[in-house]
């Protein structure tokens, strides 16, 4: 092979050699900058939020449980104007009634003199007009006194028997200063100085003290009780006793009717009997166990004192108890 053509075999080679080995280089420079974009790709986030946001590296503050309310002496029930009436003369001797609308309810007060065993009814009405009775205020066996609505304009009214309820006749002036409440205005009090303003938005009973005209105690609709002894010119600070129902007057204080059940702290499921002082103090001094539930029982209850005899009218039963409801006859 002639010298001019193995020079030029040889130039052309490394040519080739040349333009084999820039064209490894270019491919892997290439490949390289493919796999680091892609690697910086993969680890940048997106722009976009995604569905699911991410959560937070610290918990997220939650709202506190709320506590279950502790249990109080009685289950709440709301007071209500009484169905039933009952007042005491003595251990064997009481006055009982029941009552309603006016005009569509008629008087007819009940006398017992047996210890409540047995009851002579009569008829209120048919001499006097008188419907829907209010309250009883019973003197004796032969004596009672009574504030019920005119069957006219249930207007209140006082009609009085002397004879056991064989008669009975209205006295107007008597009821001046009598203590009662209109239902048709439940704000306000009647007292021996007339119409007062009373404690509370709707009074729901007032016992009337013993011993003094100007002192009585009123149960209100929310539950509060308040206690006067200036006719109704002032109230005292209001007291609460859970679960009362009705209330009377004695001659220490009052009386109260206080319903419990299974879901209350008390031994007793039924009915409590709280005595209160003059100045509302109360305490716990018997109980009736009974399965009628509190909102039964509202309004349809009535309890009396006399000659240290309570007396208590409950469902079909009318009972005494001389140990301040310890145990009942």
């Amino acid at each position: 092979m002639p010298h001019s053509r193995r020079r030029r075999l040889i130039a052309y080679s490394a040519i080739g050699l040349f333009v084999l080995i820039d064209a490894v280089l270019v491919t892997s420079a290439l490949t390289s900058t493919s796999v680091d974009a892609a690697t910086d790709a993969s680890s940048t986030p997106a722009a976009t939020a995604s569905v699911f946001p991410t959560p937070s590296a610290s918990p997220s503050p939650t709202l506190a449980a709320t506590p279950t309310p502790t249990p109080t002496f009685a289950p709440a029930v709301s007071p209500m104007p009484a169905s039933r009436l009952l007042s005491a003369v003595s251990a064997t001797a009481a006055w009982r009634a029941t009552t309603g609308a006016c005009p569509a309810t008629a008087a007819s007060p009940e006398l017992s003199t047996d210890s409540g065993a047995t009851w002579v009814p009569s008829n209120a009405t048919a001499p006097t007009g008188v419907t829907a009775l209010q309250n009883i205020f019973a003197q004796s066996e032969s004596v009672a006194e009574f504030v019920g609505l005119a069957d006219e304009d249930c207007a209140p009214q006082f009609v009085k028997t002397f004879v056991g309820g064989e008669n009975y006749s209205s006295y107007p002036d008597e009821l001046d200063v009598a203590w009662y409440i209109d239902p048709a205005d439940r704000a306000t009090v009647h007292g021996p100085d007339g119409l007062a303003t009373a404690p509370c938005d709707a009074v729901v009973t007032v016992a009337p003290g013993l011993g003094d005209a100007d002192s009585a105690a009123v149960l209100c609709a929310d539950g509060r009780l308040f206690s006067t002894t200036d006719a109704a010119a002032t109230w005292s600070q209001p007291v609460t006793v859970a679960g009362m129902v009705t209330l009377t007057a004695t001659t220490t204080g009052y009386l109260a009717v206080a319903t419990t059940s299974s879901t209350t702290p008390t031994d007793c499921i039924g009915v409590d009997l709280v005595a209160l002082t003059a100045d509302l103090v109360p305490t716990v001094t018997g109980c009736y166990p009974t399965e009628q539930t509190p909102a039964a029982l509202a309004g349809n209850v009535a309890v009396a004192a006399a000659d240290d005899t309570l007396w208590l009218w409950i469902g079909d039963a009318t009972l005494r108890s001389t140990d301040s409801g310890r145990t009942w006859l």
